[in-house]
C-alpha cells in the first residue's frame, strides 16, 4: 500500500481501478491514403502552416515590448522555416510519392533534417535543431489534436490519473461516468478543480508526480476530503473506506431531497440561486438541481480547449448554452485568462507578474479583433435566449465605456452582415478589484448589474495569494475591510436601481451564506454541486439573525476571531451541512 498526498480539490470518496491518461507527447500515426486524397492531405498541412504562422506572428507582436526587435528575430526564423522548401516542399512531395498522411510525412522529413543538424560540426548549426523542433511540434499540434489519448477512449467507471486535465476531458468524464481523478498539476481554485466540484467528481490535485508512479489497472482510493490517493490499499484500509464511502452516499442522498425545494429563509425571504458554468455539459446538472439561471458562464474554457476559436464556432457553443438553459437568464463573462493559464495555442507574452499583467479584459482590449469575435458571438447567441454580458478585471469607468463602444461596433458589423442578433442586452461588470469596489457609486451609472468576484476581490484587498501555503491563513472573507466593501457594493447597486449578485466561491460555501444574507444579498451564483447545501443553509436562516451576525463580525478586532464566531454560528444552525 502506498499513500500519495495532494490537495483536496473536490469532495467525495471513491474506490476503483485506475487508468493512466498518457499525454506526454504527440503520437504520430501512419496511415496510407488513396491518390485522390493527396490534395486533402496537402490542404490539411497548409491549414496547419497558416495557423502556426498566425500563432508565431501573434507571439512576435506581443513579445516586442519585452524583447525588442534585436531579440525578436527568433520568431522570424520560425516564420522562414514555414516557407522552407526543405521542410514544407519535401513533406508535400513525401505525401504524394509515398501516399501517406501529412502528419507522418512531416515527422519523417523533420527527423531527416534534425539528423543532419545533429551531425553538423558547427555548434551554431546544431543548436538550430531546437528551432525546427519547435515549429514541427506546433504544426503537429494543429494537425494531430485527435491523436492524443482521449477520455472517451477509456472504459466507463474508471479513476483517471493524469499530468493535467483539460475542459474537454471534464466533458468526456461526464459521458464516461468517470468515478474520480488525481493529477500532478492544479490547485484548489484551478479551473480543473472548479470543474470537478461542479460535476461532483471526487478529485485530488497537485500530486506532483503521481502520473509517473501509477500503472493503469491498479486499485485506488480517492479521498477528496483529506487529499489522499491510496494505491493498492490493504484489507483494513479498504474496509475503513468502504464504511466511509457508504456514510458519504447516505449524506448525498439526504441532500438530494432538496432538489425541488425553494431557497427561502424561515421568515419568508426568497433567495435566487444561479449556477457558475464552465462547460455546456454542466448545464444539465444545474437544471437537475433547479438552478434559476446561469449567473456566471466562464468563456475561458472555450479558449483553453480550442485556442483562438472563430466567431462562428464560439457562437455555436454559446447558442447551445442559451437553448439548454430553459429560457432562464445566462450571464456570459468575456475572456478572463492571463499569464500561465493561457492555452498553448493562444499566444501571450512572458510576464514577471502575470496576475497583475495582460489578462482578462486588458488582453481583450489590446487585441481588439480577438475581442470582437467574442462580442459578436455573444450578441448572436443572445438572439436565442435571455443573455447578459459581463466584463471582468475592470479597474475603472474608462475601460467599461471602451468595452461598451466595442459592443456597439460589433452590433453594427452584425447588422451590416445581415446576421440574427440582439443588441440591447444587459451589460454588467465583475467587481473584483478594490479600485472598482471603491467607486461602485460611479460605475453603477454605466452598467445594468454588478457581480461580485469575491475570490480575486479578497486576495487583492488583503494582498495575499491563497494558494501560497505561507500566507493562506490570511485569506479571511470576514475581514472587516471585506465586509465593508461588500456592503458598499450592494448599497450603491440598490441606490442606482440595479442588481448585485455574488458569484465567487463564498456564494456557495455554506459558512459564508449567512454573512451574505445579513449584508443584504439575495442573488447568489455558485457551482451546481453547491446548490443543495446552499438551500439547506438558507432554509434554516432568519434574516434578522444574519443581520445581527454581520454586525458582531464587524465588531471583531481580529479577522481570526470573526472566523471563529462564524464557525460557531453555522454549527449551531446547520452542522449537518458538512460531511463528517
Amino acid at each position: 500500500m502506498n499513500i500519495i498526498k495532494g490537495i483536496p480539490s473536490s469532495e467525495g470518496i471513491v474506490t476503483g481501478k485506475c487508468h493512466l491518461l498518457d499525454r506526454s507527447k504527440i503520437h504520430v500515426l501512419k496511415y496510407n491514403i488513396d491518390k485522390s486524397d493527396v490534395d486533402e492531405e496537402h490542404k490539411k498541412f497548409d491549414e496547419a502552416i497558416k495557423k502556426t504562422e498566425e500563432y508565431i506572428t501573434h507571439v512576435r507582436e506581443i513579445s516586442l515590448d519585452k524583447l525588442g526587435e534585436d531579440h525578436a528575430f527568433i520568431f522570424d526564423v520560425y516564420l522562414l522555416l514555414l516557407k522552407d522548401d526543405m521542410l514544407v516542399g519535401e513533406t508535400k512531395r513525401f505525401v504524394e510519392n509515398e501516399l501517406v498522411n501529412a502528419e507522418y510525412a512531416l515527422k519523417k522529413i523533420s527527423d531527416n533534417i534534425l539528423k543532419v543538424f545533429n551531425e553538423s560540426e558547427d555548434e551554431y548549426f546544431r543548436e538550430r535543431k531546437s528551432d525546427v523542433e519547435q515549429v514541427v511540434q506546433k504544426l503537429l499540434r494543429f494537425m494531430s489534436t485527435d491523436e492524443y489519448e482521449s477520455v472517451l477512449d477509456i472504459d466507463d467507471d474508471k479513476i483517471i490519473i493524469a499530468h493535467d486535465f483539460t475542459p474537454s476531458d471534464a466533458a468526456a468524464a461526464i459521458k464516461r461516468n468517470v468515478k474520480g481523478f488525481a493529477m500532478d498539476l492544479g490547485s484548489k481554485i484551478s479551473h480543473t478543480s472548479i470543474l470537478a466540484r461542479a460535476i461532483g467528481i471526487p478529485a485530488v490535485v497537485g500530486c506532483e508526480d503521481i502520473s509517473d508512479n501509477i500503472t493503469s489497472g491498479e486499485e485506488l482510493i480517492i479521498d477528496g476530503f483529506e487529499g489522499k490517493v491510496i494505491v493498492n490499499p490493504d484489507s483494513k484500509t479498504r474496509e475503513e473506506y468502504r464504511k466511509k464511502e457508504k456514510r458519504y452516499n447516505n449524506y448525498i442522498e439526504e441532500l438530494s431531497k432538496l432538489k425541488n425545494a425553494e431557497a427561502r429563509t424561515l421568515d419568508g425571504e426568497k433567495v435566487t440561486i444561479c449556477s457558475n458554468i464552465e462547460i455546456n455539459e454542466e448545464i444539465n446538472v444545474a437544471c437537475e438541481y433547479n438552478s434559476e439561471g446561469i449567473g456566471l458562464y466562464r468563456t475561458e474554457y472555450i479558449y483553453l480547449d480550442q485556442g483562438d476559436i472563430s466567431e462562428d464556432d464560439q457562437f455555436e457553443i454559446l447558442k447551445k448554452a442559451a437553448l439548454m438553459n430553459n429560457s432562464n437568464p445566462i450571464t456570459i463573462r468575456t475572456f478572463d485568462l492571463g499569464g500561465e493559464k493561457l492555452s498553448d495555442v493562444l499566444p501571450h507574452p512572458e510576464e514577471v507578474n502575470p496576475v497583475m499583467g495582460l489578462r482578462a479584459v486588458r488582453y481583450s482590449l489590446r487585441f481588439k479583433d480577438f475581442f470582437k469575435k467574442q462580442l459578436k458571438a455573444i450578441l448572436r447567441a443572445a438572439y436565442y435566449g435571455d443573455v447578459r454580458i459581463m466584463f471582468p478585471m475592470i479597474s475603472g469607468i474608462e475601460e467599461v465605456n471602451i468595452c461598451k463602444e466595442m459592443l456597439r461596433e460589433s452590433a453594427e458589423e452584425l447588422r451590416n452582415e445581415n446576421k440574427n442578433f440582439k443588441s440591447d442586452i444587459p451589460v454588467g461588470v465583475m467587481v473584483e478589484l478594490p479600485s472598482l469596489a471603491l467607486i461602485t457609486h460611479l460605475i453603477a451609472r454605466e452598467v445594468d448589474f454588478f457581480s461580485v468576484g469575491s475570490n480575486d476581490l479578497i486576495q487583492y484587498t488583503l494582498g495575499i495569494d491563497r494558494n501560497n501555503e505561507y500566507v493562506a491563513y490570511l485569506y479571511r472573507p470576514t475581514h472587516p475591510s471585506i465586509l465593508i466593501m461588500l456592503g458598499k457594493i450592494l448599497k450603491d447597486a440598490k441606490n442606482a436601481g440595479i442588481e448585485a449578485s455574488v458569484c465567487g466561491e463564498i456564494a456557495g460555501e455554506p459558512k459564508y451564506i449567512p454573512v451574505l444574507l445579513g449584508l443584504g444579498y439575495r442573488n447568489l451564483s455558485m457551482s451546481p454541486a453547491s446548490i443543495l447545501k446552499a438551500k439547506m443553509v438558507i432554509n434554516r436562516m432568519k434574516i434578522n439573525s444574519c443581520v445581527k451576525l454581520v454586525q458582531e463580525l464587524k465588531d471583531c478586532n481580529y479577522a481570526r476571531l470573526a472566523e471563529e464566531k462564524l464557525t460557531k454560528f453555522i454549527n449551531a444552525y446547520a452542522d449537518d451541512v458538512y460531511f463528517h
